[in-house]
């Protein structure tokens, strides 16, 4: 999620943010902007040729995380122009922007006869970038640095404004790590296999366009970073607009990861290239609940070391204990919201106290309804 006050909201206070979102009886919704260059410097504010509110999207397990539409009475350099769309808020006291990120611009449609003429653009996450094929063969050596060989890599595409957490930055290759020519090796994949190895989340891009690396954290063990309430007052979600959806078919209980890229090493075993976990007791897929079921889900993983094989396991046992309870759900517009967040439901008449893990949204920048799809944690 967004921080509250983060830059354009850094001169207001906490207090002035949240009651524009929850506590306003009234909004108006400014629609704007800006086209930027490779290096988000912004180039100019297009704002006046934004004609109709489009929408932005985030799925956070996607590919391709972030999609949206604007309609817009000006032509770019389609394919490669790069536009960072944001929302103002208003409520008469006083007013609040969010930057939505930035995107690639398709070739749009044209609406005809209309003068100047308007184009319903689809707009891609900077991502889009990395999603193509490598076109030759690839290898990062052993002994590299993880981080250095990404941020290598970034710069070579022309992302020269990545943000990277340093947790990781003494962490060396064990082993050379390859990828063959195919239509499958992208920069994605390569650079997502190489954050996987140290425990890290796949890259993603922020609210201002920039590229994040950052280490990975159970979804259960983060703080809240919003909370949605049932008191009338405060209310942000429609009760009438909800589903709840439980699916325990195929679930696993049990996960057995086996690192395989220490060739040279000893076979694996517990506790050096091997890590096992049960979910004896917790939520409707546990063993317990199962009558003593054991589903055991399988991980083949490349890993730093066994420090990187537990973090990054940890990873797709989090994602695979949130699939059972799926809540959509739709709210007033809220665009604080970005990746995976963490929020909380209080009061809820069917899940009472829940902590929950968004997986994606999207939100119309004409200050209509919301629709997101959280995961109960």
């Amino acid at each position: 999620m967004q921080p509250l006050l983060a830059p354009p909201r850094d001169t207001l206070t906490e207090a002035t943010v949240v009651g524009l979102l929850r506590d306003a009886p009234a909004l108006k919704v400014h629609v704007g902007a800006e086209l930027l260059a490779q290096d988000l410097a912004v180039v100019e504010d297009i704002s006046a040729d934004v004609k109709a509110a489009g929408r932005v999207s985030r799925a956070s397990y996607a590919t391709l995380h972030g999609t949206g539409v604007l309609h817009l009475a000006r032509e770019l350099a389609w394919g490669s122009a790069i536009i960072r769309p944001y929302l103002v808020l208003a409520d008469g006291l006083g007013s609040a922007r969010w930057n939505l990120g930035a995107y690639y611009t398709a070739t749009p449609k044209r609406r005809v006869g209309q003068s100047p003429p308007v184009y319903e653009v689809a707009i891609y996450d900077l991502l889009h970038r990395l999603t193509f094929p490598v076109g030759e063969s690839f290898a990062v050596a052993a002994g590299a640095n993880y981080l250095a060989a990404i941020e290598s890599i970034l710069t070579s595409l022309g992302f020269t404004a990545a943000l990277v957490d340093r947790s990781a930055a003494a962490a060396v290759l064990p082993a050379a790590k390859g990828w063959p020519i195919s239509e499958q090796a992208n920069w994605l994949t390569i650079i997502n296999e190489l954050l996987g190895a140290v425990g890290y989340q796949g890259i993603w891009s922020d609210w201002d366009g920039r590229l994040r690396l950052s280490p990975y954290h159970v979804p259960r063990d983060r703080a809240a970073e919003w909370t949605y309430e049932a008191d009338v007052a405060r209310v942000m979600y429609r009760p009438e607009q909800q589903e709840i959806s439980t699916d325990l078919f195929e679930a696993p209980n049990r996960w057995v990861a086996v690192r395989n890229n220490d060739v040279s090493g000893p076979a694996p075993v517990e506790g050096n290239g091997k890590y096992t976990f049960t979910n004896d007791d917790f939520g409707p897929a546990s063993v317990a609940a199962r009558g003593g079921g054991v589903f055991t889900r399988m991980l083949f993983l490349d890993a730093a070391d066994q420090a990187g094989l537990v973090a990054q396991a940890t990873i797709s046992i989090a994602a695979d204990m949130s699939v059972p309870t799926t809540v959509a759900v739709a709210t007033s517009p809220n665009p604080q919201h970005w990746h995976f967040d963490r929020v909380d439901l209080a009061g809820h008449e069917v899940l009472g106290d829940a902590r929950l893990l968004s997986t994606s949204w999207t939100l119309p920048l004409d200050g209509g309804a919301m629709s997101h799809e959280w995961l109960v944690l």
